[in-house]
C-alpha cells in the first residue's frame, strides 16, 4: 500500500513519537497519546500505525492498534532485559539486545538464559564492544522468513 505524501508526513511523525517514548521511558506510547503529542485525532494516528505495521517500520499486537515491536524494542516483557543506565528496555531477541545499545550510543547489560543449554548469560556492550568475546547469536528462522511470523522469529 503505497502512502500518499501527506499520510508520509503523519506515519514519519507517528513513528519518531513511538521511538522517542521508547527511548525516554522503555515502554510504548499509547494511541491517545500519539494523537495528543502529534495534534491529531485518534483515528488518524490508528490509520498511521496500521500503514507503518503494514511497512514493517512497527509491528502491532495482533488484532489492535498498539504498539507490540519497534526493532529493537519491544512493548512487553521478554527474556531479553536490556539495562542501559536506570533504564531497562525489552528486546525481542539476543541480537535486538545488542541492537538497543548501538541505537543509544550506550553501554548495557542483558541477563537472559542461553536458550540452547539453559545456562545463565550476560550481555554486556562497553564503549560498543560485546563481551563476552566468542558468544554467538543464533537464529533458528532464515532471515528472509523473518516476517511470516515475526512474534516467533
Amino acid at each position: 500500500m503505497e502512502a500518499s505524501v501527506e499520510n508520509q508526513s503523519i506515519d514519519e511523525q507517528i513513528r519518531w513519537l513511538v521511538y522517542q517514548h521508547f527511548i525516554e521511558t522503555g515502554s510504548p506510547p499509547n494511541t491517545p497519546m500519539l494523537a495528543r503529542e502529534a495534534g491529531s485525532d485518534i483515528r488518524s494516528v490508528e490509520d498511521s500505525l496500521g500503514r507503518l505495521g503494514e511497512d514493517h517500520a512497527l509491528v502491532l499486537a495482533p488484532g489492535s492498534h498498539s504498539v507490540w515491536m519497534a526493532h529493537p524494542f519491544s512493548a512487553v516483557p521478554t527474556p531479553y532485559p536490556v539495562q542501559v543506565g536506570d533504564l531497562k528496555y525489552w528486546a525481542n531477541c539476543a541480537w535486538d539486545a545488542l541492537g538497543i545499545p548501538a541505537l543509544l550510543g550506550e553501554d548495557s547489560t542483558t541477563v537472559t538464559l542461553c536458550p540452547d543449554c539453559g545456562d545463565s548469560l550476560i550481555l554486556k556492550v562497553q564503549g560498543g564492544m560485546v563481551s563476552p568475546e566468542g558468544a554467538v547469536v543464533h537464529f533458528l528462522v532464515p532471515a528472509r522468513r523473518f516476517w511470516d511470523d515475526i512474534g516467533f522469529t
